[in-house]
């Protein structure tokens, strides 16, 4: 043992010994059993006080130049959080973002609607007879600019110069029509019977009659006047019908 530590055990013992009473009557000796033969029951309270003190002073906490004591472990000590990388510095300004680049939209595609009367130019190139009839070969002509539609078949006319109907022909089934592009021709003919009406004034055509107006056939010349015979009764009503228009 160190002799200051020694020293020191000694000289705090010293302290208590001299505080502590003597009794006025000296205590009785009690022979305390144990294996100890001999010792009395003071001297085991003394031993006892002694082992306590020393218990005491070496729980004491002492310096580092000072053994035999009771090291405090030190304090954890928080971990140090590193500091950020020295990296390239961030430009403060926001990146410009890409323009987007605006798309094309298609053009809207025109709606297809059915031939108007003023874009269709009709003509007969020519008359044929038959056994109480008379047909008219008719061209048409799409003379617009843009694509409609052209109606399988119309209500037909047998028309005078003026104007006047001399065969109202029927109202056609409601059909289907077809494309009828700018410059395209079609063809149909017409056939006209037993006319028993007055005479027509020059020159007589056909008519072609939709619910947007009338398109009336360039005669085959300014003085035709073909008409087909009369096979009834004075002013009786004719016919008159035509075919489907060919392209």
């Amino acid at each position: 043992m160190d002799p200051s530590r020694s020293d020191r055990i000694l000289q705090d013992w010293d302290a208590v010994a001299s505080q502590a009473r003597r009794p006025v009557d000296p205590p009785r000796a009690v022979v305390v059993r144990s294996g100890l033969s001999g010792t009395s029951l003071a001297g085991a309270l003394v031993l006892v006080a002694a082992l306590l003190l020393a218990v005491v002073w070496y729980g004491r906490p002492v310096s580092d130049d000072q053994t035999g004591g009771i090291l405090v472990p030190p304090s954890a000590t928080p971990a140090m959080t590193p500091p950020a990388s020295d990296g390239p510095s961030a430009d403060p300004s926001p990146s410009p973002s890409a323009t987007p680049t605006p798309t094309s939209q298609p053009s809207p595609t025109p709606r297809v609607t059915w031939c108007a009367p003023a874009d269709l130019a009709a003509r007969i190139t020519m008359w044929e007879g038959a056994a109480g009839s008379r047909i008219a070969h008719v061209e048409l002509t799409n003379n617009g600019s843009k694509d409609c539609i052209l109606r399988t078949t119309m209500k037909p006319q047998l028309v005078d110069g003026r104007g006047a109907v001399l065969i109202d022909g029927a109202e056609p089934p409601a059909s289907d029509g077809t494309t009828f592009a700018p410059g395209a021709v079609a063809t149909t003919l017409v056939q006209a019977s037993n006319y028993c009406g007055p005479a027509p004034v020059a020159p007589v055509s056909v008519a072609f009659v939709v619910p947007e107006g009338r398109t009336v056939a360039t005669p085959v010349s300014p003085a035709d006047t073909t008409l087909p015979p009369c096979n009834g009764a004075p002013n009786s009503a004719g016919s008159i019908e035509m075919h489907p228009w060919a392209t």
